[in-house]
């Protein structure tokens, strides 16, 4: 008898909640959150997250007493199920992740009730990745998601349907991911979605003469000294670059090359910087080699847009590795071009470091 009427009461129960529920409208949505990355990652800052609410709006109408919601992340944390977007025909590649643990709501009291008594904080972590197997390729630099989390009413779910619930939520995932992240299956319990518009339009790479104005001197030296010597007076100096904004892992998103150019050279030979100063030394001038390269004088244009047959100081392909600091090592020595007609003085010449994206 006491089993009996353990069972009824259960029983009452169950039909009790039965007649519980606050859905029957469809999904609603809320209005769109909007997210712009192009500042916020970067090979420097591959991880951004980001706090909001959602932002459910409008009333919806309860039959019964207590009411339960329950909490979907259409942007699963999983790995198995991560969702990848592929910005700028997947030139950089986002993976958008809800981390948050958001726990269920109960409310009560049956009649009218706002849909902002839903409203719950997520976080969001875009992670910038290489490029996936399966992702959603985007032709710009932004997409609307249609829903990154919905609410459903778990009211009146029998003791099947909430053991279910899960395994049924995972099917929907599966077919949400199949559909290319584009459309969500959902069903008459789901409620409220929150759209988000994801924008990620960064920074193209750039490079940067850090030390710029450099001034290299040369020892004094005398003419028998500078028609002897093999490269008299050489000076070792070094150009110190710096890049910003490249890709994930430091890819550069663009190419990159630097050349010197010169309003000085010598008509008959482009390696050779002459002299500015009139008054100054004759016959004689500067040339400039790499140090890795120290036999092999560099060859200066007389354009500082166009690289022509001068010698390349750093060139890296767009999609090629770019580290964010590096130094150009650089020697310069006296030259004399003229050799019956070097006399003293001075020299004063000048080049101009050239950064171009071909």
């Amino acid at each position: 008898m006491i089993r009996l009427i353990f069972l009824l009461l259960l029983s009452g129960l169950f039909s009790g909640y039965s007649y519980a529920s606050c859905y029957g409208r469809g999904i609603e949505y809320a209005p769109a959150l909007f997210v712009d990355l192009s500042d916020k990652l970067s090979a420097a800052n591959p991880v951004w997250e980001y706090q909001a609410s959602t932002q459910y709006s409008g009333t919806f109408r309860c039959s019964g007493s207590k009411f339960e919601f329950s909490y979907t992340p259409v942007l699963s944390p999983k790995d198995k199920y991560a969702t990848y977007i592929g910005f700028n025909d997947g030139k950089q590649w986002v993976r958008a992740e809800i981390t948050n643990d958001i726990k269920n709501i109960t409310l009560r009291g049956a009649g009218s009730h706002s849909a902002s008594e839903l409203n719950t904080m997520m976080t969001i972590r875009f992670s910038l990745v290489q490029k996936p197997k399966d992702g959603l390729l985007v032709n710009g630099d932004s997409y609307p998601f249609e829903d990154v989390l919905f609410v459903s009413d778990m009211s009146g779910m029998s003791l099947g349907e909430i053991i279910g619930w899960p395994l049924k939520m995972l099917g929907k995932l599966l077919s949400w991911i199949a559909s290319g992240f584009r459309k969500w299956p959902y069903d008459d319990r789901d409620m409220y979605g929150q759209p988000m518009t994801v924008r990620y339009a960064p920074k193209t790479t750039t490079c940067r003469f850090d030390n710029a104005g450099l001034t290299v001197r040369l020892p004094k030296m005398g003419v028998a000294q500078v028609l002897n010597n093999s490269q008299p007076g050489y000076t070792p100096f070094s150009l110190n670059i710096s890049c910003q904004n490249m890709q994930q892992e430091g890819i550069a998103d663009r190419a990159v090359e630097m050349f010197l150019s010169s309003n000085n050279l010598l008509a008959s030979d482009a390696s050779v910087l002459t002299n500015a100063n009139a008054g100054g030394a004759q016959g004689v001038g500067l040339r400039l080699v790499k140090r890795d390269m120290p036999s092999s004088p560099v060859v200066v244009s007389p354009s500082n847009v166009d690289r022509g047959g001068a010698t390349s100081l750093f060139h890296v392909a767009a999609g090629g590795s770019l580290n964010s600091s590096f130094t150009i090592g650089m020697g310069a020595y006296y030259y004399p071009y003229q050799r019956d007609g070097v006399t003293q003085g001075e020299i004063n010449t000048s080049a101009t470091l050239n950064i171009i994206y071909p």
